[in-house]
């Protein structure tokens, strides 16, 4: 089956997508405005090998408009692929495009991330855009209940897609991520009387809140709590929280470390005491996700995506976003049974939230709305498989 998903390739989210689907043996192509050079790496930094091709458009250069003048290449490109399925990640961007681009004969499925029906909607222009997109498709997938509900209210009066919204996580590698959680925390013992170890694995935006981290931090190095804190990730806000870490004088206890290897990334967490993300709004978060499949007990912002993965004040804790109630989220998961915890959320994660169950479950449908049965082995693309090298189809 040939599945063109339009799609920013240098979203992790995509290339996991596309490239669990090319190893099943379908013949995948990823059509993409920017990040078409981008490629996941090994620990050394050596660039792996796609198994799925790459066609760039050019990045935007004026916003959510610049995908309007991307329209015309968009549907060139892909109605040159001749594509069974047409794939749309975030809704207000290549679900534009793929508005364009699909024909009455493509089965358009469309994938809602983050904001797309909880955010976005509030602008009148969006809101008709991301309206037109679900009503177009036939299948569209949501990883929250709290964003199907928002898709039910999006499609009114227009029932939804015949194939239905189907609510699962993408999912991560439930299995290797608790193993090597389990090595990590054996390798680092037994630690009383050690600093705490606070982590954070979201990007440096106002969204994600780390502001409120930072002050909560400073609550704690007023109560004489002994910690330090490993901010991963980068972003747009990083000049002003390292400012605001300087004037709250706890630079000393935090590492912003900028964006890090994904293996790096898994042993911060797996290693830490509270894993941090106090969030505005959200979808699920795939770091999230992976927090908790690596043995982590997690403090998160008190909102309906993060509820259902938490059992609070057992498996982790829910706060405000709040400094005070973060510092005291932060204190009380240090001293929870971290075993107990790690497994609790693991079953959690391995039941709702493993990568190649819940992505099965996706390729179940996707061949229901094109009449197929398909029950290939995993394939592993050759290095020099053609399929590796990425297209310089530029706008």
């Amino acid at each position: 089956m040939r599945i063109v998903y339009l799609a920013w390739h240098g979203s992790v989210h995509t290339r996991r997508w596309a490239g669990w689907f090319a190893e099943r043996g379908h013949d995948v192509h990823v059509v993409t405005c920017g990040g078409g050079d981008v490629r996941d790496t090994d620990i050394d930094g050596r660039a792996l090998p796609l198994r799925y091709r790459v066609h760039e458009l050019g990045t935007p250069r004026a916003g959510k408009l610049g995908y309007v003048l991307k329209l015309h290449v968009a549907r060139r490109a892909v109605r040159a692929l001749d594509p069974e399925v047409l794939h749309a990640h975030w809704l207000t961007s290549y679900g534009l495009l793929a508005l364009a681009a699909v024909r009455k004969r493509d089965a358009l499925v469309v994938t809602a991330h983050g904001d797309d029906v909880l955010i976005a909607p509030r602008n009148p222009l969006l809101r008709g855009i991301v309206r037109r997109v679900l009503r177009r498709a036939r299948l569209i997938t949501v990883p929250s209940d709290p964003m199907r509900d928002a898709v039910v209210q999006l499609l009114e009066p227009v029932a939804p897609p015949a194939a239905g919204i189907a609510v699962f996580q993408y999912g991560v590698e439930s299995g290797r991520l608790a193993a090597a959680g389990t090595r990590e925390r054996v390798s680092l013992g037994r630690r009383e009387g050690a600093a705490l170890r606070v982590v954070s694995a979201r990007a440096l935006l106002d969204l994600y809140r780390i502001d409120a981290l930072l002050d909560a931090l400073a609550l704690l190095t007023e109560n004489g709590t002994s910690y330090h804190c490993d901010l991963l990730g980068d972003g747009p806000a990083r000049e002003a929280l390292e400012a605001q870490a300087a004037k709250l004088g706890i630079a000393d206890y935090v590492t912003f470390h900028g964006n890090v290897h994904p293996a790096q990334v898994e042993r911060y967490v797996a290693r830490s005491d509270a894993y941090v993300s106090v969030s505005e709004s959200d979808g699920v978060s795939l770091a999230l996700l992976e927090a908790l499949a690596l043995g982590a007990v997690p403090v998160l912002s008190d909102i309906p995506a993060n509820r259902p993965w938490v059992n609070d004040g057992s498996t982790g804790m829910l706060v405000a976003i709040d400094p005070a109630d973060i510092a005291h989220g932060i204190t009380r998961a240090a001293s929870l049974d971290r075993e107990r915890v790690a497994a609790d959320n693991l079953a959690v994660v391995a039941e709702r939230a493993d990568r190649d169950t819940n992505l099965a479950a996706c390729e179940l449908l996707v061949d229901s709305l094109v009449g197929v049965t398909w029950d290939a082995s995993p394939v592993v693309a050759d290095a020099d498989d053609p399929r590796a090298e990425a297209d310089a189809d530029a706008a």
